[in-house]
C-alpha cells in the first residue's frame, strides 16, 4: 500500500494478482469506521445485550397476550353478573324473556372454567412484566455471567441458539437463564430497589377485577 503525495489518493496492490486499486482517504476512513463498528458489534458482550433484548420484547408480546386474555374473561363475567341484575330487578313479564335469554346465550353463571382462565392470565401478566423488568435491570450481571459460563463450558453458539429466562421458583428475585442444560441463576437488590413501585408488575389499577 503506498499514499500518493500528489492527489492524495492511496495505492492498494493486490499481493496475488498485481491489481492496484486507488482509494480515496474519504473511502479509507469509511472502512475503517465501518470495521471499527464491526469488530464492536461482534463481541460476545454485544450479541448477548441484543439477545437480552429480543428476550425483553418476547415479554413485552407476552404480556399483552395475557391482557387481552384477561380482558375476554372479564368482558364474560361482565356479561353474566349485568343480566343477573336486570333480572332481579325485571317485572315478571320481562324476567321471562331475559332468563331466556341468558339460558340461550350460556349467561346463566360465571363458569369455573372463566374465573380459572381469568385468574391465570393475571399471573401470566405479572410473570412478563416481572421478567422483563428483571431483564433490563440484570442486563450488566447476565452479560457478565453468561460471558463466563458459556466460554468456560464451550457452549457459546449454544446459548445464542437455545437459551431461555424464567425467574426462579424458589428465589423470585433471581432469573435463571438455561442452554444445554446449563442454568445460570442473576440476582441483585430487585425487589429492594422496586418494592415500592407497583405500576408495571400489576395489572393497570383501572382494570375492573371480578371476584
Amino acid at each position: 500500500m503506498a499514499a500518493n503525495m500528489v492527489d492524495g489518493t492511496t495505492t492498494i496492490v493486490d499481493p496475488n494478482t498485481g491489481q492496484q486499486y486507488h482509494v480515496t482517504q474519504g473511502q479509507l476512513d469509511a472502512f475503517n469506521d465501518a470495521y471499527s463498528l464491526a469488530l464492536s458489534e461482534s463481541t460476545q458482550e454485544h450479541l448477548t445485550s441484543l439477545l437480552i433484548q429480543d428476550q425483553i420484547i418476547g415479554q413485552q408480546i407476552e404480556f399483552e397476550e395475557q391482557k387481552n386474555a384477561m380482558v375476554g374473561e372479564a368482558e364474560k363475567m361482565a356479561a353474566v353478573t349485568a343480566i343477573a341484575a336486570e333480572i332481579e330487578v325485571a317485572d315478571e313479564s320481562t324476567k321471562i324473556g331475559m332468563e331466556k335469554y341468558a339460558t340461550d346465550n350460556d349467561l346463566r353463571e360465571i363458569k369455573q372454567e372463566t374465573r380459572d382462565t381469568y385468574a391465570a392470565s393475571i399471573e401470566g401478566m405479572v410473570v412478563a412484566s416481572r421478567t422483563k423488568n428483571m431483564l433490563e435491570q440484570y442486563e450488566g450481571a447476565i452479560i457478565e455471567a453468561t460471558t463466563f459460563s458459556t466460554q468456560a463450558s464451550g457452549t457459546v453458539q449454544a446459548f445464542y441458539d437455545n437459551a431461555t429466562v424464567g425467574i426462579d421458583d424458589l428465589y423470585v428475585n433471581q432469573l435463571n437463564l438455561v442452554w444445554n442444560g446449563i442454568t445460570v441463576g442473576v440476582e441483585n437488590e430487585f425487589w429492594s430497589s422496586n418494592l415500592n413501585v407497583e405500576q408495571g408488575y400489576f395489572p393497570d389499577p383501572g382494570l375492573e377485577v371480578f371476584p
